[in-house]
């Protein structure tokens, strides 16, 4: 297992970050912008995370392993990598946003040690063309989960 940071040279890796986010039109507003790291076993893109800053704060936009991959702690790896990533840059708080449908992804943040400190009622209703649906409940409201970095 390696983990590179993304250049421009290398492709988009869309399959992945569409497993977190179905909208490309949304991905393509914050892909670009953020500072992007790819998780390989061999040759193989299994993992990316995509993390913008702002001010004292850090947010990962994406993040997704592919399901072949899931369960075997990669995605704690990719954790890690932004953790340390948005330390270097001297940020307070790592800030993650889900759905409240994504019951397997909030276990996983709270796992690696976020805290849920806001809910934003109907945010995937109002901001997605399509319904987004995850073992058959409905997203409707974005639970945003922070890490403070200096506990």
């Amino acid at each position: 297992m390696q983990i590179v940071q993304w250049t421009e040279n290398d492709a988009i890796p869309y399959a992945l970050l569409f497993l977190a986010d179905p909208d490309k039109d949304m991905i393509d507003r914050y892909f670009f912008q953020s500072d992007v790291f790819l998780l390989k076993v061999e040759k193989d893109i299994v993992g990316v995370v995509c993390i913008q800053s702002q001010g004292k704060t850090a947010e990962i936009m994406n993040i997704a392993i592919s399901p072949t991959y899931q369960g075997a702690r990669y995605g704690t790896n990719l954790i890690n990598c932004a953790i340390k990533h948005v330390k270097k840059l001297h940020k307070d708080t790592l800030l993650v946003k889900t759905a409240n449908s994504s019951i397997q992804a909030l276990t996983f943040y709270k796992k690696n040690g976020f805290k849920i400190t806001k809910i934003v009622p109907n945010y995937f209703v109002e901001n997605y063309a399509q319904p987004i649906w995850e073992d058959g409940i409905q997203a409707q409201d974005q639970i945003i989960l922070s890490l403070n970095l200096h506990e």
